[in-house]
Formats: structure tokens, C-alpha cells, sequence
């Protein structure tokens, strides 16, 4: 799942693929609006609802916590 999750990601901003930090909005890796374009995407790839109260900052840190994020969902 995390491969996938990371192809997506990669697909809306390159520069997260090298990015091994745990702060993707903080430094500026990915924008407000790629999180919209994220959330949407990775919806219809897995079937899940992300509800607005998990779009945090916390939530969408890392690749690791968007993948922990879409499984809680799953």
C-alpha cells in the first residue's frame, strides 16, 4: 500500500518522493491545495471518505502518516 500511496503522492509533487522529514506542510514540500488534490486521489484509490476533522497537519506530515491515515480508513 505505502508503494502505491507514494506513486500518488509523487504524481501531485515530485519533490515529496526524496523527502524524508516529518513536516510535508511546515517546509513547504506540498500546499494547501495538494493536500485537496491528495485527499481526492487517494478517495478514489482505496474507496475510503477522508472526513475534513483528518486533515490535519498531523495527519498529512509524512508519507508515513498519510499511509497510517488511509488505513485506519480502510
Amino acid at each position: 500500500m505505502k508503494e502505491k500511496i507514494l506513486e500518488i503522492l509523487t504524481e501531485i509533487n515530485e519533490d515529496i518522493a526524496g523527502y524524508e522529514g516529518d513536516g510535508l506542510l511546515e517546509d513547504g514540500i506540498i500546499a494547501s491545495l495538494d493536500v485537496i488534490e491528495i485527499v481526492s486521489a487517494l478517495e478514489d484509490e482505496f474507496g475510503i471518505i477522508i472526513a475534513a476533522k483528518s486533515i490535519t497537519k498531523e495527519n498529512f506530515a509524512s508519507v508515513d502518516s498519510i499511509c497510517a491515515l488511509v488505513e485506519s480508513l480502510q
